[in-house]
């Protein structure tokens, strides 16, 4: 994108964001990435750069810390450390070190995640880490700097001939010191260095009688430094000593030096490397500051702002809330106006190329269309911006503005002249992907002839297609806007009612400018202001009358269909209500029917094993006329029993009203048991409210069931093994507690998948109690049948996540432990696969 004039940065407030980019860049290989940084000049550029900026910030909000702590300028050190026999300082060293450590870290944890981050993974895979060069500087080079004792066998021992010598050094020293104290000639109690050499301070006058050397004296004349002469010795002996220190440490540091230089070629495009995610993670920190985005892009020249933010409105107006920041060029607004952005909804480019923007001064007609260039110049710079998601962009192949005074007195023009100049380079260069902005077409010269000029400038661009926004108050561009293809009205609304601006951007509707509204506001007197309404004429008056009338009655029919909105929404919310009921419902039946066809197996079951038994019953008493008898009265009886069961779970209505029977039901029929199909008639209704251990039966079904429990509006009902919860309202009372317990098979208190919680929340508790807490959950979770549960421990230390993890991998009843996908939480949430 092609950028005119050499101001437009300033003039769209983007001067403003540069500087925030600045303040975030860590180190000056971003900050001389920043200062080159120009707009894209080709979508396939534009969509790399927005999806690599894209998935550092979800990187920044859901995932781990990105490892870019420290990034630092190492190519004057490169240069310093290329000439043979070179050597760069510890210092020097330790940041070479610490940036290899960051690249490393850098490319391991892209690689690791290159399914969710796969743009800064093939970043990342020019980076060439140097770990033997990195090992080489650890052995050398102390953590805190400077070089390590053990960086050689001979600077160890030098180090310690070096202690040894200065200790006693220090012990000869404090000797001769104590004596001259003795003796009244020291002036201090401490001996110091003067010239690299350990003195002690004598009294002028008593310098004769210390045998030694003179090294200095004091600014009063009245302390001279003498070196002892029993320590002279030492002294010349620890100054050896440090010189041979001075060059084991320049050998080793020569040794380490030659060993990066060799890498100088992978060490530069390692440095590119990071100076690219220094200015990406400066991107990406702003726009989750902005809550920005990447919108949908397009090569069709459309422009469709949804909830646009103007950023640096947004900026300034949070700058202010706290008590700091400069006013801002770019607000517009009276000591009255907006303390909040308010968005900014505008299409351009799809049906019509030119829109013309007219309504109220100080009503935002300038802002809304700086908003649109300065979202257009963001997004070309690989920026994601304040919008809502499906909001349409365009890469416009020239941005070119007119907005503000450009008068100079060097120059000789005038505000007129400035704008024509402008205007002329615009006619000569725009296109069919350009983005025009004009701020208040037509002024700065007669009405009449300026209004005139507009309209042909505009003429001109529409009909060579660029896409272009003018502001202006001129009546007859708003009518050209209304006549003209290709040309679109836009206003600023105007609350009639409090005659002030509301801020709010309305597309196809002309707008008045107000100037008699608002000045009768400010209090101008009524016979001027009477007598301004007639020299503007009938015909004036009567157009601004008609847009007066047109926004009010629009300002209404807005009213309205925000308030059929809300009931919308309230209609919405009351259906996906009724909607997560039904489908509560669903899963009720469905469990409901499950049980009862492992209730109907069961019984055909039962049945079969009873009659083999009364067979063998029977066949052992070899026809004996009593225990014959007696076996087929049992087998009758056992019958009766068989029928109420088989009836009961035929019976069995679910939510939708429809009988459940179970296939199984044919065996039984087989065996020879006789069962009937009949069902049993309904029980008699009983009043009264419905209380645990009532008898009732399910929408006026005919087969009864027990109230094991009730909660709020829903029960608990019992039938045989099966269990089921549902709403108060859909049962009635047929009966109090049963007075003994019924024979056959009693209530299965297993706990069902609608009982049991697939989450536990355990962040921010300690890790034997998380521990308890999960092992309770995840035996719960196996009793329902949960496939897949998830644990929410946060992030943090990651402390409490490793020891839930090793504790779910012991046990055989988990399959798997993984983290969340990005979406659901990343790292701070576990999904665990049970058995």
């Amino acid at each position: 994108m092609d950028t005119y004039p050499a101001s437009l940065e300033e003039k769209l407030g983007f001067d403003v964001l540069r500087q925030r980019l600045s303040d975030r860049v860590m180190s000056p290989l971003g900050q001389e990435r920043l200062d080159r940084m120009q707009p894209a000049r080709t979508m396939e550029w534009l969509e790399d750069e927005l999806v690599r900026v894209e998935e550092l910030q979800a990187a920044f909000e859901y995932d781990e810390s990105v490892p870019l702590n420290h990034i630092f300028d190492l190519r004057q050190v490169l240069k310093r450390a290329a000439p043979e026999e070179a050597f760069v300082g510890p210092e020097d060293l330790r940041n070479v070190r610490l940036v290899l450590i960051t690249l490393r870290r850098l490319k391991s944890y892209f690689e690791r995640r290159r399914s969710d981050y796969p743009n800064l993974a093939s970043a990342v895979e020019r980076v060439t880490p140097l770990k033997e060069v990195e090992t080489h500087i650890s052995t050398v080079i102390a953590e805190e700097g400077g070089v390590r004792d053990d960086a050689s066998e001979e600077l160890g021992r030098l180090r310690r001939q070096i202690k040894k010598r200065q200790n006693e050094l220090r012990g000869a020293l404090d000797s001769a010191l104590r004596e001259a104290m003795k003796q009244g000639w020291a002036t201090e109690e401490q001996a110091t260095i003067r010239g690299g050499r350990m003195v002690i301070p004598i009294r002028a006058e008593a310098k004769r009688k210390v045998d030694g050397f003179i090294h200095d004296t004091s600014a009063t004349g009245q302390t001279v430094y003498i070196e002892p002469s029993a320590c002279m010795r030492l002294n010349n002996e620890v100054s050896e000593l440090k010189s041979d220190e001075r060059r084991e440490v320049q050998r080793i540091l020569r040794k380490v030096t030659a060993h990066l230089s060799r890498h100088q070629h992978d060490m530069k495009h390692n440095l590119k490397a990071l100076a690219q995610f220094d200015l990406l993670q400066a991107k990406a920190g702003l726009a989750n500051h902005l809550e920005a985005v990447v919108p949908k892009l397009n090569d069709e020249g459309i422009v469709d702002v949804i909830d646009g933010r103007n950023p640096v409105l947004q900026l300034h107006f949070e700058a202010a809330k706290n008590g700091k920041g400069p006013s801002n060029p770019i607000v517009e607004e009276d000591e009255e106006g907006p303390r909040e952005v308010v968005p900014l909804n505008l299409k351009l480019g799809d049906g019509f190329e030119t829109l013309v923007i007219t309504g109220p001064n100080a009503g935002g007609k300038t802002v809304a269309m700086k908003t649109v260039g300065l979202l257009s110049l963001m997004l070309a710079y690989g920026m994601p911006i304040p919008v809502a998601p499906h909001s349409r962009f365009s890469l416009f192949e020239q941005l070119m503005v007119d907005i503000g005074d450009e008068q100079s007195i060097e120059e000789d023009l005038s505000t007129f002249s400035s704008h024509v100049s402008n205007l002329k380079h615009m006619l000569k260069n725009a296109g069919a992907n350009t983005l025009v902005l004009i701020d208040e077409a037509g002024t700065g010269t007669d009405p009449d002839e300026g209004g005139a000029l507009a309209q042909s400038v505009l003429e001109h661009l529409t009909r060579v297609g660029a896409s272009t926004i003018v502001t202006t108050h001129h009546g007859t561009l708003k009518v050209y806007a209304h006549e003209a293809d290709a040309v679109e009205n836009g206003s600023m609304e105007f609350d009639q009612n409090t005659l002030r601006p509301t801020y709010r951007y309305q597309q196809g509707v002309p707008g008045s400018s107000y100037a008699f509204e608002i000045a009768q506001r400010m209090g101008l007197e009524s016979p001027v202001l009477d007598r301004a309404r007639e020299l503007a004429g009938g015909q004036k008056t009567a157009m601004e009358n008609l847009i007066t009338t047109f926004e009010r009655r629009n300002q209404e029919l807005e009213e309205t269909l925000d308030r059929a909105k809300s009931e919308q929404r309230k209609a919405e919310k009351e259906r996906e209500r009724f909607e997560q009921k039904w489908r509560k419902i669903e899963k009720e039946r469905e469990s409901f029917r499950q049980q009862a066809l492992e209730e109907a197996e069961r019984i055909v079951k039962d049945a079969n094993a009873r009659i083999e038994q009364t067979i063998k019953e029977i066949k052992e008493a070899e026809a004996e006329r009593e225990a014959t008898k007696k076996a087929r009265e049992n087998l009758e009886s056992y019958k009766e029993d068989l029928h109420s069961d088989v009836e009961a779970v035929r019976s069995v209505d679910g939510p939708s009203g429809k009988q459940e029977e179970p296939e199984e039901r044919s065996a039984a029929t087989d065996t020879g048991t006789g069962v009937s199909g009949d069902g049993a008639s309904a029980p008699s209704k009983q009043s009264g409210p419905i209380r645990e251990g009532d008898r009732v039966v399910l929408d006026g079904g005919s087969t009864a069931m027990d109230v094991q429990e009730i909660d709020d509006e829903e029960a608990v009902v019992v039938m045989g093994s099966m269990h089921m919860r549902v709403d108060l309202d859909r049962l009635t009372r047929v009966g109090g507690p049963r007075q003994e317990p019924e024979t056959g098979y009693g209530a299965d208190v297993s706990m069902t998948a609608l009982d049991a919680s697939p989450t536990i929340d355990v962040r921010g508790e300690r890790v034997e109690p998380a521990r308890q807490r999960i092992r309770h959950f995840i035996d719960d979770a196996i009793a329902a049948g949960l496939n897949t549960v998830e644990i929410l421990h946060g992030k943090g230390t990651g402390a409490l996540r490793e020891a839930l993890h090793d504790d779910l991998r012991s046990r055989s009843d988990v399959t798997e432990v993984r983290k969340a996908p990005i979406e659901q939480g990343g790292a701070g949430v576990t999904l665990v696969d049970l058995a």
